[in-house]
């Protein structure tokens, strides 16, 4: 049946107009849905004889459990084919919500850039914006509302038309991905997103690949440039298919490939389910339509990540709640001590630490050890009224405490990380010199990933570590400090909102907290 298109409205407020429509793709609806079905029912035919991209290595077939894709964004002419690759193997599919990545091609910020639009409008119909996600990931210090990178952007608008067509007016969560300082930043990110995730969902990031030549000051080769070119979209889709965050990172900085959605790729691979897998279905360069003189090219790839049938996908209940967590043993809790305390020596004595740490860890704790989980190491000095910072209720003196919230790095490395972060980074307090070493007793908490709470009054006392979000502003309290300064839950909310900048009502409305558990180790006074 033939699908009737009306007259849309595209200058209502509040509403994001198509404005690549009629120059990267048909502005008609009519033209635009026969445009797409033709594209649709070429991939189909297509897939019909050879599922996968045949001549790709490590290429592994898809499975029905369709959680995430990577589609590319250039003008139809010339990804449109390959980008229907993607969504015919995703029709059929029940998708409640679509998470769409992006990357920014024309503006520089760091973080993540959120839409204050409530739709984004396509020549086949609109789409609606889900307001309480953006609502709430504007609570989190790396996502920030801002329309005019939404407004000019293409990349997330060449996703629309296809996703209206396929999905109807299936709700969106529309984040265009500026730069992400390192590997932690990019599992931050992902972990924030990951917790909104739930079956159902889908996640979409809109890139191209290798982009070749003068145009792109990007020329690594001089010879045999097709092969050369798909040997990069080879490796960059092995770390893909893996999926390994570490591996596509380093395979980035080993050469530099011109990828414009590295920033979402790689925050799709900190969030994808452990047993998921990509496979590739098409892959083109703009070369094979347009043979430029230059030798210009841009890479297209269609991309689906998949897990076993057995595989809850997004929303699992125990990651999302950290039960999955092993508790650490005694011992375990003295080998991280032990370290810290190495850790900590090298640093400010700028001595050579050992090679490797894990060399110290029994084959037990090395894979233990080896899990990412979140981190706080608090430094203490025993000399009672030294410190103005701290009126502990136990005599202790603060001498510093940093760590990561979020499980970003492994358990060794965020103590290492985090020992000489406490020592150098706090900056309620000079950096420890060496006199002070012999003075200081160290205290790791190694923490359970967060999980939000519904309400202020849901927080246990003592029982939960408590971080609080509103408006990009964020501070934390582990379970101990209520009881260590005498406070109940109201004081204690009130303290950790004027630390985190919002002023001593600031909690009371409008804000965001989580919760965690913590297992501390101290050392021997």
């Amino acid at each position: 049946m033939t699908k009737s298109f009306g007259e849309t409205n595209y200058s209502l407020e509040g509403k994001r107009p198509p404005h690549f429509a009629g120059v990267w793709y048909e502005a008609n609806p009519e033209q635009l849905n026969t445009q797409l079905s033709e594209y649709l029912k070429n991939a189909d035919n297509e897939m019909a004889l050879h599922p996968i991209e045949p001549s790709f290595a490590d290429n592994q077939a898809c499975t029905p459990n369709i959680v995430a894709a990577i589609v590319p964004h250039a003008a139809y002419y010339y990804s449109g084919q390959t980008a229907a690759f993607a969504y015919e193997k995703l029709n059929g599919l029940k998708v409640d919500r679509i998470f769409l990545l992006g990357p920014s091609h024309y503006t520089a910020f760091r973080g993540c850039a959120l839409p204050t639009d409530s739709i984004f409008a396509t020549p086949l119909g609109d789409l609606q914006v889900d307001q309480e996600v953006i609502k709430e990931l504007c609570h989190f210090p790396s996502f920030k509302q801002m329309p005019d990178v939404h407004t000019q952007e293409h990349a997330l608008e060449l996703q629309l038309p296809l996703i209206r067509k396929i999905f109807g007016d299936v709700r969106i969560v529309p984040i265009t991905v500026g730069n992400l300082s390192d590997e932690t930043d990019i599992r931050q990110v992902g972990r924030i997103l990951k917790r909104y995730m739930h079956k159902g969902d889908l996640v979409i990031v809109s890139s191209d690949f290798t982009h070749y030549g003068p145009r792109y000051d990007f020329q690594p080769f001089k010879d045999n440039i097709p092969q050369n070119i798909r040997k990069l979209d080879e490796d960059a889709f092995k770390c893909l298919g893996q999926p390994d965050l570490k591996a596509f990172l380093d395979f980035h900085d080993r050469t530099h490939d011109t990828i414009c959605g590295f920033y979402p790729c790689a925050v799709l691979l900190s969030m994808l389910p452990a047993q998921a897998h990509a496979s590739l279905l098409s892959y083109h360069t703009s070369r094979e339509l347009l043979d430029d003189p230059d030798n210009n090219s841009v890479s297209y790839m269609a991309i689906v990540f998949s897990c076993p049938e057995s595989s809850e996908g997004w929303g699992s209940a125990t990651e999302a709640t950290g039960e999955s967590a092993g508790a650490l043993t005694a011992a375990d809790g003295k080998k991280l001590l032990e370290i810290a305390r190495l850790a900590l020596r090298s640093h400010v004595l700028q001595t050579a630490k050992p090679a490797d740490y894990s060399k110290l860890l029994s084959p037990h704790q090395q894979a233990l050890f080896n899990q990412h989980r979140g981190v706080f190491v608090t430094l203490f000095k025993h000399h009672v009224g030294e410190n103005p910072v701290s009126e502990r209720k136990d005599g202790k003196n603060l001498r510093g405490c940093i760590g990561y919230i979020w499980p970003v790095k492994s358990l060794l490395e965020s103590v290492c990380d985090n020992v000489v972060s406490a020592a150098t980074r706090d900056h309620r307090f000079d950096p420890v010199s060496a006199d002070e070493l012999k003075d200081l007793q160290i205290e790791v908490s190694v923490l359970t990933p967060p999980h939000g709470v519904k309400s202020w009054q849901d927080i246990k006392l003592g029982q939960d570590g408590i971080v609080m979000h509103k408006h990009g502003l964020q501070a934390v309290f582990l379970p101990s400090v209520a009881s260590e300064f005498g406070w109940d839950l109201p004081e204690t909310l009130t303290q950790l909102s004027i630390k985190a900048g919002c002023g001593p009502d600031g909690w009371k409305k409008d804000t965001v907290f989580d919760v965690f558990q913590v297992q501390s180790f101290e050392e021997s006074e």
